[in-house]
């Protein structure tokens, strides 16, 4: 499995990898992971998380990004995307017969869903070792996997912008208030 590109932040390598991807809405879904909207504070993963649902709703598209996680190697998006696939057969199979390029975790995370059961013998001999042990395991055992699962997406989703250390709701209130103001102002006057 690949590794990040050299050079570049997880979150620009990711952004670039997806902007060379020609479907959808890619350009700007991976503008928006390393910029955000215009005006917004930089997203966190649950507001890309959130994005990457609302930009691509079809499987072939969805497909497309989850080759681009699995080159990235970063677990995050790939607990995020694993979890938004749970009721979309199609990437459930994809994700199965990708099973041997997961990390080992995510592997142990897909092999435990109800959702991958079906799809899970055909890539049998392809799991790690570590997922084979839970494929095979008590259904104890696969339940606190997805208790695991359930506890990564939660904590990525928990947050979905960055927050400067600076940041005061009120200030940012008043100085938002004073900028509409101000353009309303300028709309006004250069209307009459």
């Amino acid at each position: 499995m690949s590794t990040t590109t050299s050079g570049a932040a997880p979150r620009e390598s990711l952004s670039q990898r997806i902007s060379a991807l020609e479907v959808g809405e890619a350009k700007a879904y991976a503008t928006f992971i390393t910029s955000g909207d215009p005006d917004s504070p930089l997203p966190c993963w649950g507001a890309i998380a959130q994005r990457f649902e609302q930009s691509f709703s079809k499987d072939e598209e969805r497909i497309a990004i989850l080759d681009q996680l699995i080159a990235e190697g970063d677990r995050r998006p790939l607990y995020l995307f694993l979890e938004t696939s749970r009721q979309r057969p199609r990437l459930m199979v994809e994700l199965c017969q990708r099973a041997k390029e997961l990390p080992v975790s995510v592997q142990r995370n897909l092999v435990a869903m109800p959702e991958a059961e079906p799809y899970v013998p055909i890539v049998i001999d392809q799991l790690d070792r570590s997922a084979l042990t839970v494929w095979v395991g008590s259904p104890e055992l696969k339940r606190r996997e997805r208790e695991l699962l359930a506890g990564r997406v939660g904590t990525l989703m928990a947050f979905q912008y960055f927050v400067p250390d600076n940041f005061q709701p009120s200030e940012e209130l008043e100085q938002k208030t004073a900028q509409q103001a101000t353009q309303q102002a300028g709309q006004t006057a250069g209307g009459s």
